[in-house]
């Protein structure tokens, strides 16, 4: 790695302003508005939830605004009398919140809460256009910001957490991914170093708000300690403003996010204090770095200090948190890991995506590696700040590959990258062939064509024998037919897994189960009841207190679990045949099923 020497602002003139960006960013967001406009418009009729955690979202949102306390996250209705303490933050809460208190100046509740749902995912939206820009400032030619929003809106696959109605923390996280990675870059520049305390505290809010961006986080850490590595002196301003920024969004949101009664408890699963302790030994450690700088004049010499004081966050969480070394979802129930963590789509490793379905992971696999290549390949042909940045960039986006063969989610994180580096990729041919008029409108499509999934899912269709998607379980949870639950008075209802979330945010019921590791109680219980023989789940429904039982033939768990055990309360359930301790409740509107446990 060169020299990390930059030119003069005046000799780059298209790195901070690029004419037509601002407009190339609204029109990506009013065609995505334009093209998700169906959907808005259901969540604004009926209120519907896309997602399970989209309702288990709103439900925390609703209970706060009703009085619940702010730092009380228990779902007091999920497994009760205790409840389950949820590993989710407020701070997505907070933007949803202030926009339902907006919308209420002028609108009914419903519909207030229906404006938020739309309006919340399409700000992030335009969020990640603008950061996305940022980005590409900072790795192209005049037309890279241009490029990457065009593939940004061209990346399908992970524009699903920005459709309308799409509130839980994915999009947040997302966005400030891409803007930490933005200012990372940007700071590479001794003149702009001040960043790198936006980097640090964006990478701290990321970590208050959950953990699922730790290891994109830690390559953004070592980003400004690579740079120290290679310039010694002129790179020390970036590194202290870095840790600052770091440690000072650690303890910030700490405070935001934590409760006094709970500040030295440790969760491996959600922000605490093992991952404040870890964080503070880094900034520490950078700081460390940065006051060697005079007294490590060699390159060799400030690497050896890098490497071992780089070590210094996983010994704090090894000291603090041993067990958060390991799998956050350790003490999940075999199974209920088995039946249903280990279905979830979002957590499928990219091994089982392509067995299940391979159209899809090669449209989502084939731009990131391409776009992981392209950006080494620039990087190889570039110099000083530019070769520096291009390096993190296929660094991360290398790293979010990697991690895709642990759950497939990661592609959601890493698609923005794609898009700037396949962007940075197409300018650069551009700007190396100087073609001019129609020659130079095919060439950027030839070379942006294979950074765009789209384009991928043309090229390889679904085959023949592909799984078609599962839309029972989704009419299971229409709005229309949850509500119906409401005409029996409350009580506790034992559902099946996936029900469990929109329940609590349809109907004034409790729920045994939902989709959520820390329920493992529940969620073991309910998987018990149904998979046992209608005797032996009798007891196991009285024994739980339930008033109801909810069963939908649609519901995949229980077609599963009917399918393995033919003797089981839920082929009796699919099938029609309910036991006579159950007594079918009228005025529910189907394909749920609402039944009253006799007494």
């Amino acid at each position: 790695m060169t020299s990390l020497d930059v030119p003069h602002a005046s000799a780059r003139p298209t790195a901070r302003r690029i004419p037509g960006g601002p407009l190339v960013v609204t029109l990506a967001l009013a065609l995505g508005a334009a093209i998700t406009a169906r959907h808005a418009l259901d969540v604004w009729r009926t209120g519907v939830f896309l997602d399970t955690d989209d309702a288990m979202r709103m439900t925390q949102v609703r209970d706060w605004l009703a009085g619940q306390a702010y730092f009380d996250m228990v779902a007091h209705r999920m497994d009760p009398p205790d409840g389950v303490l949820m590993h989710w933050s407020r701070i997505v809460d907070l933007p949803l919140a202030a926009l339902l208190k907006l919308f209420g100046l002028f609108l009914p509740a419903a519909d207030a809460e229906a404006a938020t749902r739309i309006a919340f995912p399409l700000l992030m939206l335009g969020a990640l256009y603008g950061a996305v820009a940022a980005a590409a400032r900072a790795v192209g030619e005049r037309a890279t910001p241009f490029f990457a929003v065009a593939l940004a809106f061209l990346g399908a696959p992970y524009l699903v957490q920005f459709k309308a109605g799409r509130i839980d923390h994915h999009a947040p996280q997302i966005v400030l991914l891409t803007l930490a990675t933005a200012a990372t870059m940007a700071a590479f520049e001794p003149a702009r170093a001040r960043l790198a305390a936006l980097a640090g505290a964006l990478a701290a809010l990321s970590l208050s708000i959950s953990l699922e961006n730790a290891p994109f986080l830690a390559l953004l850490a070592a980003a400004p300690a690579a740079a120290w590595i290679v310039e010694g002196a002129r790179q020390r301003a970036a590194l202290v403003a870095y840790a600052l920024g770091l440690v000072g969004g650690l303890i910030a949101f700490f405070g935001v996010t934590v409760p006094p009664a709970r500040y030295f408890e440790t969760a491996c699963d959600a922000y605490s204090f093992a991952h404040v302790a870890a964080g503070l030994a880094g900034g520490a450690g950078l700081l460390a770095l940065a006051a060697l700088t005079t007294r490590l004049p060699t390159m060799p010499a400030r690497a050896l200090a890098a490497a071992l004081l780089g070590l210094a966050p996983l010994v704090a969480l090894n000291v603090v948190a041993p067990a958060c070394m390991g799998d956050p979802f350790v003490g999940l129930d075999p199974l209920v890991r088995a039946l249903w963590l280990d279905k979830v789509a979002e957590v499928r490793s990219l091994k089982q995506l392509f067995a299940d379905a391979p159209d899809s992971a090669v449209m989502q696999a084939a731009p990131t590696v391409l776009a992981a290549f392209a950006a080494f390949v620039l990087a190889f042909l570039s110099h000083g700040a530019k070769r520096g940045r291009l390096l993190l960039l296929a660094a991360l986006i290398a790293t979010g590959f990697v991690m895709t063969f642990w759950g497939v989610r990661v592609f959601s994180s890493v698609a923005p990258l794609v898009a700037v580096a396949g962007a940075a990729a197409s300018a650069a041919a551009l700007a190396r062939l100087s073609v001019r008029g129609p020659a130079r409108i095919a060439l950027a499509t030839l070379t942006l064509t294979p950074f765009a999934p789209l384009a991928w899912a043309v090229l390889w269709p679904p085959g023949a024998d592909a799984k078609p998607v599962d839309a029972g379980s989704s009419a299971c949870l229409r709005p229309e037919t949850m509500r119906s639950l409401d005409r029996a008075p409350a009580g506790l209802v034992l559902a099946p897994v996936t029900a469990g979330a929109h329940l609590l945010a349809f109907t004034h019921h409790a729920t045994i189960a939902a989709p959520y590791h820390r329920n493992n109680r529940g969620d073991r219980l309910s998987l018990d009841a149904f998979r046992a023989e209608p005797a032996a789940a009798q007891a196991i429904v009285r024994a739980s207190g339930a008033r109801y039982v909810l069963a939908c033939p649609n519901f995949s768990e229980m077609r599963m679990n009917a399918q393995q055990r033919p003797q089981s309360l839920a082929a009796a359930l699919v099938g029609e045949r309910a036991p006579d301790w159950l007594e079918k409740i009228d005025g529910v509107q189907g394909p749920n099923v609402l039944y009253r446990v006799r007494n």
